[in-house]
């Protein structure tokens, strides 16, 4: 009893809200607000909307308030207890779709680069527990090249000894595009590419281009061609390929019309020889052909 009214005097009123709330806090039987996820896409491309998901367990909770921010600024607020629930706060790169927004989702109307950032959806729940907890994720807005990768510089043939230098560029993305080398399906190795910087363009988009650079060998023509393909990728939301192919020679154009040409010489000589010899040729036949039948008539 004296244990009673020493906790529940005026004075001690602080200890008591302090026991109180250290037992509710250690009860396996009280539950509160549980936020259990939110979905958004780690990447979108501009000009299409977003929608943000925010997934809670109220469990026997009053809902208080769900608010979205971008980094540190909030930009949608839903207040069931207010007259008006939904409050927007403008933002740049940021329109809420109110039509198509909740306590449970918001709706992004088409998204431009400047609605990249950390989402976060905090929820909070009212009087008894207050109890308020939070996720965030993060979404990267990209705007896609208007067209496949370009392969330059490459030659309709090749022969064994001849150097393949070629260039694949994609045109104005961001962030740039990936690109990588193919030969014959084989992915080049990294001693044969040429880096470049990507350059920035005046509004933002930037422009990739990767060089490849070897000598043909014997291997690779394995079906009489070589072929080189580029491709670009941009996270999960773009692939793209461009693919080139080439006639393969296994003789040096050079090595071959070389050769050609001394043999076409020695013929063209030997022709003339035999043709200066031709008279002297034929008059040793008609002399040795006298003879003979000069010593036929003796016997």
């Amino acid at each position: 009893m004296r244990l009673f009214f020493y906790l529940t005097s005026p004075e001690r009123s602080p200890l008591l809200l302090l026991l109180l709330s250290a037992l509710l806090g250690c009860s396996g039987g009280v539950e509160a607000l549980k936020l259990e996820s939110i979905i958004v896409p780690a990447h979108q491309v501009t000009g299409k909307a977003v929608e943000l998901d925010c997934n809670y367990d109220l469990q026997g909770d009053p809902l208080y308030s769900v608010t979205w921010y971008r980094g540190q600024d909030e930009f949608y607020r839903y207040t069931p207890g207010d007259r008006n629930p939904v409050d927007i706060f403008e933002l740049p790169g940021v329109a809420v779709d109110t039509s198509l927004s909740d306590q449970r989702k918001v709706t992004l109307r088409p998204v431009s680069l400047l609605s990249s950032g950390k989402y976060r959806c905090e929820v909070s729940a009212d009087a008894p527990s207050f109890h308020t907890e939070s996720k965030s994720a993060e979404m990267l807005v990209v705007d896609l090249p208007d067209r496949v990768p370009t392969i330059t510089g490459g030659r309709s043939r090749y022969h064994v000894g001849d150097e393949v230098h070629v260039n694949c560029t994609s045109l104005r993305s961001r962030p740039a595009a990936s690109l990588m080398w193919y030969i014959n399906d084989n992915q080049a190795a990294t001693e044969n590419l040429v880096e470049y910087t990507p350059v920035n363009d005046s509004d933002g988009l930037e422009t990739s281009r990767l060089g490849l650079r070897f000598v043909v060998g014997p291997r690779h023509f394995p079906t009489g061609e070589l072929r080189l393909k580029c491709t670009a990728t941009i996270a999960a939301v773009y692939w793209q390929s461009s693919e080139e192919s080439a006639e393969g020679q296994l003789q040096q154009t050079g090595s071959v019309l070389e050769s050609k040409g001394i043999y076409a010489g020695g013929s063209s000589s030997s022709r003339q020889s035999w043709a200066s010899c031709l008279p002297v040729f034929l008059a040793l036949t008609l002399h040795l052909l006298t003879n003979l039948c000069s010593q036929a008539s003796l016997h």
